[in-house]
């Protein structure tokens, strides 16, 4: 408590760099004080009851908000027009606030709704796993538990698309991105408290005997691409617990000396009995899988929130400048063969593609004598036409031709229930609510080539995609009053083409994870609906799906030799260090990212020139901190690869009878499938 009061302190110190912590830290304890409202006063109360009366309040709650933050932002009812304009800005200038703390704040009632609105979708969820059964329909713990980790697992994807869409969103800036990063993290955490406070460990281990979905949850979260996230995340808090806790103990032995305190139980140890506790668990993990693990997940993450969206940034500034003073049949050829590439790279989300789309095609229009909407229209059309191309191509050239790859579908994981529940959906013909959701809330590459895989009509999926629109709309539209605001900057029309382009960005943000959360709610109910087919396990069955299984079960041999070869016990002390130290680094970078404390990149927009950073040049992007993280990152990759190549001669030498060494004595037994001895 120590620790988490004392990171608090910190982060409420540094709101005014990062204004989006104190939304989280108060929704943390508006939640808070419903769970305590449960513990105690409303102990007796049916779950479902309490449940749906909590997503009645937030619900009306969020509504509530959002009418009144419209009424007074956007119409006279409230005394009068309050948009993002100049006298907005000004009033808290005077006040000392930067640009993004000012916009956080003037934005600040819609945010708090959207959370409250997501706190009552899970509040319902969770009700309707909790509505009593029939008389016929197995209700025991087990079922119950297996449900709560689907619904679980359900939050933990909505985090990974939140940080998808912070990345689309890094090219608008305004540090959009951030806080909705930090709102997923917040969530992240919220989830990880539920599982075990609520659910509790010993009830899902026990749950784990009679279901097998839950063993398949329980297997990931014990696994340790789980532990190696959760300890990129926490070493700083590892590094204050544990001298906390050796503190602690030794004041234990203090009080109890003076009779202040009953002996400790725990004897002459440093450690606290709880601390001890979680001390052995640490020390009981594969130590040089979770660390190479963590080492992933930090390189990954950099790779997407650093490379893909300030790199897709920068070029897209760049082409704007270039391709202005080109001809507008020469523009429109270059956009489109830069945004077919772009569509096609995995990584690339398509929210920028279509921000560069307003920003340069609406310009010109009105150059070509068109008007502002004339030329949004366009812009609209062609970001919207190149879509539609962008999706056939991903189905038709890359899915497709892998859909009789064995390796690729057992990557998918075609064998299980929620990608199959993904293929029964898309199987539906014409247009509805379950098959738009899944296609437009997916990401857009994986979304599309996973259509070709499983070899669906194309001309369904592109009907299904249509009302992509009403997301591409609002994105080329702030693209365009963006430009209009640079173009009009210091006055009255350009401070309302700021505001405009602002609301359109929060908002085709929201349309986004609008459709995820459809998506996931139809995906958890067609897995409901079927469970039955599921558990016989001809469901939506891949005709190549034993050839998966079979291929799966080699790989997970192979990786059981690997990890007997590479574990930490055989390591050499000096690729212990390493792994340790890459380990500390990655999490010093994402602490250095994601933390309020430190900027690590100046602002930068699509819209903005790369002449006017810092020395002209896109090295002026980077402030020192954020050389810092690149360090980091570069040097954690590096000891990724010593390992990986320090392994890899471990196993090579398996193959070698004649030089294996007493190392690899040791590691052979397990790899034949008999336990090594000790």
């Amino acid at each position: 408590m120590a620790v988490v009061g004392c990171f608090t302190l910190g982060v409420v110190y540094h709101a005014d760099e990062a204004p989006s912590v104190l939304i989280v830290l108060g929704m943390s304890l508006t939640v808070a004080i419903v769970v305590m409202l449960r513990a105690t006063v409303m102990v007796d109360t049916l779950t479902q009851a309490f449940m749906w009366g909590t997503s009645i309040a937030f619900s009306v709650f969020g509504v509530t908000l959002i009418v009144v933050w419209v009424l007074w932002a956007l119409t006279p009812a409230l005394g009068g027009y309050n948009p993002w304009a100049a006298e907005a800005k000004a009033e808290m200038v005077g006040r000392g606030l930067d640009e993004l703390t000012r916009f956080i704040l003037w934005c600040s009632p819609l945010i708090i709704a959207f959370t409250c609105l997501l706190v009552a979708l899970f509040a319902i969820l969770r009700g309707k796993i909790h509505a009593p059964r029939s008389a016929g329909e197995d209700a025991t713990d087990s079922v119950f538990i297996a449900r709560e980790l689907r619904l679980v697992l359900a939050c933990l994807s909505l985090v990974l698309l939140l940080a998808w869409v912070a990345a689309a969103l890094a090219a608008e800036d305004m540090g959009l991105s951030m806080t909705v990063l930090r709102l997923g993290l917040a969530m992240a955490v919220a989830v990880v408290a539920y599982v075990t406070q609520v659910l509790g460990y010993d009830r899902i281990m026990k749950a784990a005997e009679n279901n097998s979905t839950v063993r398949v949850i329980t297997a990931f979260m014990n696994g340790d691409w789980a532990k190696g996230i959760f300890l990129a995340c926490a070493w700083p808090l590892l590094l204050l617990y544990f001298p906390l806790e050796i503190v602690h103990q030794q004041c234990r032995r203090a009080f109890s000396a003076v009779g202040v305190e009953k002996p400790s139980t725990a004897g002459t140890q440093w450690l606290t009995d709880e601390a001890r506790k979680h001390w052995d668990e640490l020390h009981g993990w594969n130590k040089s899988s979770v660390l190479s693990k963590s080492i992933w997940f930090g390189v990954l993450y950099f790779t997407l929130q650093v490379g893909v969206s300030h790199g897709v940034t920068v070029f897209l500034a760049w082409l704007s400048d270039v391709i202005m003073v080109l001809s507008m049949t020469t523009l429109f050829i270059l956009l489109f063969i830069v945004g077919m590439i772009m569509f096609l790279l995995p990584p690339v989300p398509g929210l920028p593609i279509y921000l560069i789309s307003g920003i340069v095609i609406v310009p010109r229009c009105e150059q070509a004598g068109m008007g502002f909407i004339s030329g949004c229209a366009v812009a609209i059309t062609f970001a919207f036409t190149l879509k539609m191309l962008a999706i056939f191509l991903e189905q038709k050239a890359i899915g497709e031709p892998f859909s009789g790859s064995v390796q690729v579908k057992m990557m998918v994981a075609v064998h299980t229930p929620p990608m199959k529940a993904v293929k029964h959906i898309l199987s539906r013909l014409g247009l509805n609510t379950a098959k738009v959701a899944v296609l437009i809330g997916g990401p857009d590459w994986p979304t599309s080539v996973l259509t070709g895989i499983y070899r669906l009509d194309a001309k369904e999926m592109l009907l299904g995609s249509t009302p992509i629109i009403i997301l591409i709309a609002p994105v080329v539209l702030a693209g365009a009053c963006t430009f209009k605001a640079a173009q009009n900057a210091g006055t009255t029309d350009g401070e309302l083409y700021r505001s405009v382009a602002n609301v359109m960005t929060m908002l085709s943000s929201v349309v986004l994870v609008c459709f995820m959360m459809v998506a996931g709610y139809y995906l958890d109910e067609v897995q409901e609906q079927y469970k039955a087919q599921i558990a016989q396990g001809e469901w939506e069955k891949d005709p190549q799906e034993e050839e998966v299984l079979a291929a799966l079960k080699q790989y997970d041999e192979q990786s059981k030799v690997y990890e007997r070869v590479s574990r930490w016990c055989l390591a050499p002390a000096w690729l212990k260090v390493l792994l340790v130290a890459g380990s500390l680094l990655v999490s010093l970078m994402l602490y250095i990212m994601v933390g309020p404390i430190m900027k690590p990149f100046e602002a930068f927009s699509i819209a903005g020139h790369i002449g006017d950073l810092p020395g002209g040049s896109v090295w002026g992007l980077i402030r020192w901190s954020g050389w810092v993280s690149i360090i980091c990152c570069s040097v954690a990759a590096w000891i990724l690869v010593a390992f990986h190549f320090w392994s890899a001669r471990q196993i090579a030498a398996l193959t070698q009878e004649n030089e294996c060494d007493p190392i690899i004595e040791e590691a052979r037994p397990s790899a034949e499938g008999v336990a090594p001895a000790g």
